[in-house]
This record gives structure tokens, sequence and C-alpha cells, in this order.
């Protein structure tokens, strides 16, 4: 792929320079340089000082950006799967993680890159529009929640509440343009193959530390994590031909411990292994008929009459035990809310403060996506949010019967069945759209999960296209 940006030529007068000149000029600047890095460290400025340390880095890593775009797209999945200390301080306590600054980044020098070459280059996709238009709402639902706010609110206790929501705010740009950017500079079968091998040998690595208790820093295991990485070891293992018999046992075996490690040992936490479940239903729904009524008859008779009766009776008294019941009382707090603003919203983050303002003692986030959505973007951000949620499930379906058989039809099968699933586990928390007073910011390290799956599949759907014209 060719530079987004052409190269910078070297000036003419600087050629004509003396290079002995050019040379004491250059040590002179690193001598400054050094000096003042050796000043705010030794004035107590450590941030200062951390600043300029990493400006070669930041000057490396902007020259690598223009010249080699398609290298961080593809390192994306990583930066949110193993790279979770790497973050930006914003502020109390606040971060905002790499991901979310890379796919800033690159999405901010394609859009100029698109503007300098007056050419549109999203990738066709009844997706686009949808997207599109939710990003809008996004933006729009900031001032208009201004605008609209109850007059009595008080905003003392949010403390820096509108510098909180600009970054809650740049987090939903940042999820909602990676399935564009994944989608356009994915382009070839290994990046894909690259992709799935992430999520798997990340995932393998987040059960074993979870299982041994073991302390790590780099890893990102929260969220949908069991989700992609069942989902993609399954998809490997059992949906890939020629895939020696040792592998598949193993793969076998690994699936298995990490749905003992979700559904048995942390089955408290309906949110980790629910979607898990659900999502492999739906990848043998789309794989076989007959094998996906004969594990829904397995499963209703087990839940029926057998173990899992027992199970799910434990487990629903767990939750009730630890409050799980108060969610409907959040949501019908939340509904009241809506109720005054109900045609675009209270903006991104904007019922917090009525929240805080109302039930102060009590006050609490949804802890459901659907109604984050409501209450933020009201019923026109709702409407839109469901347009596309049907037209990328429906996109995913499609994309299944158009991709041959082999790793392209494994990643539509294993992205369609995790969107599914991701959908699902939209009603048990904010897993897909981080809201700022739960995950907050930080959330968008696990939420870009799902998003890159769905920039996976219109890499699978044009390289389908592609290998049917050939």
């Amino acid at each position: 792929m060719l530079p987004l940006l052409r190269q910078i030529e070297t000036p003419h007068w600087l050629e004509r320079l003396p290079r002995p000149l050019v040379i004491g000029s250059a040590i002179g600047g690193v001598v400054v340089y050094s000096l003042a890095i050796g000043a705010m460290f030794g004035t107590n400025r450590q941030l200062i000082g951390m600043a300029l340390l990493a400006l070669p880095l930041g000057l490396i890593g902007s020259t690598l950006l223009l010249y080699r775009f398609e290298w961080f797209v593809l390192i994306l999945p990583l930066t949110g799967l193993a790279m979770r200390p790497i973050a930006l301080p914003a502020g109390n306590g606040s971060e905002l993680p790499i991901s979310m600054l890379l796919t800033l980044a690159l999405s901010g020098i394609w859009i100029l890159a698109m503007i300098k070459r007056r050419t549109w280059q999203l990738v066709p996709s009844p997706l686009n529009k949808p997207l599109l238009a939710f990003m809008f709402i996004c933006i729009f639902s900031v001032p208009w929640g201004i605008i609209w706010a109850d007059p009595i609110l008080d905003w003392r206790i949010m403390g820096n509440f509108r510098l909180a929501q600009i970054a809650s705010l740049l987090s939903f740009l940042s999820l909602l343009s990676t399935p564009f950017l994944v989608g356009r500079f994915i382009q070839h079968e290994w990046q894909i193959k690259a992709y799935l091998g992430m999520f798997i040998i990340c995932g393998s690595l987040m059960t074993i530390a979870q299982t041994f208790s073991i302390n790590h820093v780099f890893l990102t295991d929260s969220g949908l994590w069991g989700l992609w990485f069942a989902l993609s070891l399954a998809g490997v293992i059992y949906l890939q031909p020629r895939i020696h018999w040792g592998w598949r046992l193993a793969g076998s075996a690994l699936l298995v411990w990490h749905l003992w490690l979700a559904a048995i040992r942390n089955s408290l936490w309906i949110s980790g292994w629910l979607p898990t479940l659900v999502g492999l239903l739906a990848m043998a729904f789309f794989v076989s008929r007959r094998v996906f009524f004969v594990l829904i008859i397995i499963t209703t008779l087990n839940l029926a009459m057998g173990p899992g009766r027992v199970y799910i009776d434990q487990v629903v008294n767990q939750n009730i035990e630890e409050g799980g019941l108060g969610r409907l009382e959040i949501w019908q707090r939340n509904l009241a809310i809506v109720q005054q603003h109900w045609l675009f919203g209270t903006g991104v983050a904007g019922y917090a403060p009525y929240n805080m303002t109302y039930y102060r003692e009590d006050a609490r986030s949804t802890h459901n996506n659907y109604f984050d959505i409501l209450a933020q973007f009201g019923v026109v951000g709702f409407g839109i949010w469901v347009w596309f949620a049907i037209a990328s499930l429906w996109y995913g379906w499609r994309t299944i019967q158009l991709a041959p058989p082999g790793m392209l039809r494994t990643t539509a099968i294993v992205a369609t069945s995790g969107w599914f699933a991701a959908q699902c586990s939209m009603m048990l928390g904010d897993w897909v759209l981080p809201f700022l007073y739960n995950q907050t910011v930080a959330g968008y390290k696990y939420t870009m999960y799902s998003w890159i799956f769905v920039g996976l599949l219109i890499s699978v759907r044009q390289l389908a296209q592609r290998s049917e014209k050939l």
C-alpha cells in the first residue's frame, strides 16, 4: 500500500548549508533538549519531562503512521488485548487507552488523506449509512443535551464533567470508526488469520492467568474477551478443513477449560459466560441446523430436569442476593428521565448528572446498553442503533452465504455469531458502548473487540466478492 501522504522533499536551502553548521546545530539541539529534560525533572515537573522524553518516540511513530499505515491497523487488536498499562493520563485518575489513541490517530490521518486526495475511501457497505448516522447523533447529542438541560442540575458534584464527556464522545467515535478502518485496510487472508491468532493466543494466556490467579499487567481480560476467544478458537478447530486431529483435540480441551472457568468457577458473573454460550449456539445454527436443534433439545432437557436446573437456580439466587433485582428500579428511573428528553436524549453520559441530582444517595448507571442508548441519544438515536443492528446481522448472514469454504467463511461465522451474542450482552451491561460512569473511557480497551469483528465482516465480504470475480 502506498503512503497516505506524499513524501516530503528536503528543502533546497537546507542542502546549501555547510555540513559543519548542520552537524553543530544538531549537537546543540540535542544538548538543549537534554538540559530541558533535566530541568523539568529537577524542578519536580515530571509530567512535562515525560512528555519531552516521549517526543522522539512520537516523531518516529508519526512517521511510521504515514508510511506504514496498514501495519498499525494490523496490530490494532493487540493494543486492546495485550497493552493494558499503556495509556495517556487524563486527570482525575482517568486515562485514555493506547488502543483508543491509536484508532483516533489512524482515523484522523485517513480523513486528512481522503480530503487531500478528494476521494471517498470507505468500502461500499450497507453498514456505512447507519454507522455515520449514529456518529452524527453522538456528536449532535452533546450540544442538544446542554441546551435542554434541567436548570436545577447540580454540576458541581460532577467535577469537570464537560471534559470527561468529550473524552467519552471520542471513545464512541473511535469505536464506530473501527469497522471502517478494519474493513478498508485488512485486505488479505493472512491478515485475517493474524487477527484470529491474536485473540486465540491472548485468550489462552488470559484463561491460564485467571485459572491460576496469576497477577499480570498487560492482558485485558475484561468485557467480552471470553466470547471472542471461544468463538475464534471454536471456528479454527472445528470449521477449518485440514486441521490435524491433535490440534483439534488440544483446542477442544482448551475450549472446555475456558467454559469451565467462565460458567462454573465464575458462575456469578453472568455477563462473562452467557454471551459465550449464546455465541456458540449461534455458530452451531449457522453451521448445521441439525446440530443446533440437537443442542437446543439437550440444553432444554438439562435445564428442565437435570443438573442444569440446580445450577441456574443457584446462579439466580446468588444474583438476587447480590442485588440483581435492583436493576429494575434503575431502569424505571432511567425511563422517567427519558420521558423528559425523549427526542435526542441527554447527550453522551448526559443522564449521570440527572441521577446525581435526583437520586444522589443511590445514583447508579443502568448496566444496560439499550437503556444507555435511549437515555443518551433519545428515540432517534435508539432507532438508528436498531437500524444498524439489524443491517449488520443481515450483512453477516449474507456474508456467510457468499464466503467460500475455508478461512473466509469461518471468520464470517465467528464474527456474525459473536456480534449476535454481543447484541444480547448489551442487556446485561455496557459491553459494546462503555458508559462513562461505569466502564469509564478505559473500557474502550475491551469494548473494541466486538467492533473489530464487525470490521472483519466487511473485509471478508470484499475478499469473497474478489474471489468470485477471479
